[in-house]
């Protein structure tokens, strides 16, 4: 008889009642993620902590002070997908406030909005440039992370996604996160989640011109919050960029 005191294997907390009950081995996708990086690195601690106390410190700071995630990682130099799990993980700790004088920096913005992303050397790079695209529109950046697969992709069914997913990203295609992938045409976005028991899949069409997408030598996937996805696939044909930069 299946004895119902299975463990998540990362915390150690019970696992909850599921259909998929006997498949599970943590109780989120977020302790998934940690061991997952505990067995890949044992040697080191998480990278939401490879940095000095001090830095958490100030970073979180000046998040409840109401700067902008983006704009605490260019500060402070940290990279910006360490600043959004700080926030992920501690950010309701305390009440945010809304500054009165907005955070003053100065980025440097080399062309258009299509050369600043053509130069991007980086998944880091790619994604600051579409951050500070979007700041210029008051875009919020606190919700629903996405996962961007990099590149493009022909073939957008159910099956295929999820074995990229297994097999390019080395992530389960059951954990319950959103992903997004762009086909080959440029032209469709194909988001995929699971939400038991069955995969929900949206799709984004243009009908004139192609999306603006992040290609394979940024590395393997970008990770954004959910307004920061409906900014990018609201970003209009490069021939506008110019009067905005």
């Amino acid at each position: 008889m299946m004895q119902k005191d299975k463990k998540c294997l990362y915390c150690g907390a019970q696992l909850p009642d599921s259909s998929q009950w006997f498949k599970r081995k943590y109780c989120t996708a977020s302790c998934g993620n940690k061991y997952k990086l505990r067995i890949k690195k044992p040697d080191v601690q998480a990278k939401l902590w490879q940095h000095e106390p001090s830095v958490f410190e100030r970073a979180m700071e000046m998040y409840w002070e109401g700067i902008s995630s983006a704009a605490i990682a260019r500060n402070l130099s940290i990279p910006v997908g360490t600043m959004y799990s700080w926030v992920h993980d501690f950010g309701d700790q305390r009440k945010r406030a809304t500054p009165t004088v907005p955070f003053q920096e100065n980025p440097i913005h080399i062309g258009s909005l299509k050369e600043r992303f053509r130069l991007a050397q980086s998944a880091d790079e790619w994604l600051e440039v579409l951050q500070n695209n979007a700041s210029q529109n008051e875009v919020s950046y606190e919700d629903t992370t996405i996962t961007l697969v990099c590149g493009q992709l022909h073939g957008q069914s159910a099956n295929k996604l999820a074995s990229v997913i297994y097999e390019k990203l080395k992530d389960d295609p059951l954990n319950g996160k959103i992903y997004a992938f762009c086909n080959k045409g440029q032209n469709t976005i194909t988001t995929i989640a699971w939400n038991e028991p069955i995969y929900h899949m949206a799709k984004y069409i243009k009908t004139h011109g192609t999306f603006i997408w992040p290609q394979e030598k940024l590395g393997k996937s970008i990770e954004m919050t959910r307004a920061g996805f409906d900014h990018l696939i609201s970003l209009q044909k490069y021939r506008k960029d110019a009067g905005n930069t």
